[in-house]
């Protein structure tokens, strides 16, 4: 009886995570601010496609040197400090880019802002475990996950609707676009600080072990430590390989599916159609984790999914099918995130699950630079001809294959 004393569950912990969610969704949406309305960014800043592409570009470059600080920060002083200063550096640099006539201005800007990007998305875990029991922690994860989906279609979506109705042909257009979200910023912050509480009065019975120790020191030794860990080795090269292969597919889906004759339009929507499945994914598959306590079988089936679907994205050339064979990818691709982080806290404990989740994220952005720059290699390789990215989806098939052999070796808790 008294055991049972020492643990509770709130219901305060659902609002802890709406809150969360907001700045973390903020965080997205101020990422890809500028990238459905590059070429009016273009005329508007006077700048080059280049120039309008790197202020997006700065997010996954600035996350590789900041992750492990941030995590080190999650662990030592807690979450809710980390999410904090995410959403002042988020908020603060946001309304630096209302100078939207001078670029360097907007640039400096969005480094700021990407500089509290991992502040806030490395806290996923923390916070998970800091308020959610066990037998919920992967549907916490996803639905803190599904925000950063949201955050993504919501710019998506608002961005040229806004621009037009200001007016897109005015630099005012642009200042009034990232005005309104600048304020929608400094709600989230407002709101996080008034509601995301940092502990609740008694924590929540979790089960898995505290693999390097409660009393664990939060330095390199202990980053060595958690290299240490067999299914975290495994989790770094499964998200190196998953979070880099969606954002290759992302950024060049234009390029991929345009030789089809697919236009540009049908390629966008093709891609938020991948996204809102993972949404919807995020949500169905980690319920179903947390309800049989099981992990690996979900990272598996990731990797059993995106290994076909991604060679016929780059084999088929049927719009329709391509709709389908896109929701798939994303259904099963995107919900093995939040899975992913939820075994990542299990293998590793409470204690450094801020540094493992940097780690793993650290990775996963470091994925997506590199991965990008293999397909366009391969595209160049086989000739720049318009169905050579056909051969770069091979190889994102086969990196899937590789992916999949990897997480057959995960050993989930007991099975170690």
């Amino acid at each position: 009886m008294e055991r049972e004393e020492e643990h509770a569950v709130y219901g305060f912990r659902w609002v802890v995570l709406a809150a969360f969610m907001f700045v973390a969704a903020v965080t997205q949406l101020m990422w890809l601010n500028y990238a459905p309305i590059t070429s009016q960014t273009q005329e508007l800043m006077g700048a080059s496609e280049f120039r309008v592409v790197l202020l997006a570009t700065m997010f996954p470059l600035v996350y590789i040197p900041v992750s492990i600080p941030a995590g080190f920060i999650i662990d030592r002083k807690g979450f809710r400090f980390a999410v904090i200063i995410g959403a002042l550096l988020t908020t603060a640099f946001s309304f630096l880019r209302l100078f939207a006539g001078n670029y360097a201005l907007v640039l400096v800007g969005m480094i700021g802002i990407s500089l509290g990007q991992p502040f806030v998305l490395n806290s996923i875990t923390k916070m998970v475990s800091t308020w959610f029991p066990t037998e919920e922690s992967a549907l916490a994860n996803g639905l803190a996950s599904l925000s950063l989906f949201l955050g993504m279609i919501i710019a998506l979506a608002a961005t040229p609707p806004l621009l037009k109705a200001f007016g897109e042909t005015e630099i005012g257009s642009l200042r009034w676009v990232v005005l309104i979200y600048s304020l929608v910023s400094l709600a989230s912050l407002v709101l996080f600080a008034l509601l995301g509480k940092a502990r609740p009065p008694k924590p929540p019975k979790r089960t898995e072990r505290e693999a390097l120790g409660e009393e664990a020191a939060i330095n390199l030794k202990s980053l060595r430590s958690l290299f240490a860990l067999h299914d975290f080795r495994l989790l770094c090269v499964i998200i190196f390989i998953g979070n880099g292969s969606f954002v290759g597919l992302m950024q060049l889906i234009e390029k991929i599916l345009n030789p089809k004759g697919i236009e540009t339009g049908t390629a966008g929507n093709i891609g938020a159609v991948i996204v809102l499945a993972g949404v919807v994914g995020c949500v169905v598959l980690p319920s179903i984790s947390d309800r049989i306590m099981r992990r690996k079988p979900f990272i598996v089936l990731a990797a059993l999914a995106a290994a076909p679907t991604l060679f016929l994205i780059g084999a088929l050339e049927n719009a329709a099918l391509l709709f389908i064979v896109g929701g798939t990818l994303g259904f099963f691709l995107l919900s093995a995130l939040p899975v992913l982080l939820a075994l990542c806290e299990e293998t590793t404990g409470s204690t450094l699950t801020g540094t493992a989740t940097s780690m793993l994220l650290l990775l996963g952005n470091a994925g997506g630079v590199v991965i990008t720059l293999i397909m366009e290699g391969i595209k160049g390789a086989t000739g720049g001809a318009a169905e050579s990215f056909f051969w770069a989806m091979v190889f994102l098939a086969l990196l899937f294959v590789a992916s999949l052999v990897i997480a057959l070796r995960l050993r989930e808790g007991t099975e170690a």
